[in-house]
């Protein structure tokens, strides 16, 4: 049976968000006063449940296009049930 026969994706569960990295203005300003040579991370893809707005997941979305990375993930919820999304997703 697909998911879509149970009628429970993980987006019936799950969101999932963009959120400013915790302290970004700091690691801005640290990296601008070493000359800017460092790759600072601007967001973290926040997964959250709908239900306690609980996190479930928080990652840096440091690798390619953030927005990118939050399509993908918003594709997965739509597509999955909770325990493969959790599979895929969840950092080892």
């Amino acid at each position: 049976m697909t998911t879509m026969e149970h009628g429970e994706v993980a987006g019936d569960h799950l969101r999932a968000e963009l959120r400013p990295k915790r302290f970004a203005a700091a690691r801005f300003a640290l990296d601008a006063a070493l000359g800017g040579s460092f790759s600072v991370t601007v967001y973290d893809l926040v997964v959250s449940r709908l239900d306690t707005g609980a996190e479930v997941i928080r990652t840096p979305a440091d690798v390619g296009n953030p927005h990118h990375l939050l399509g993908q993930v918003e594709l997965d919820l739509e597509r999955k049930t909770v325990a493969a999304f959790l599979e895929e997703w969840r950092p080892a």
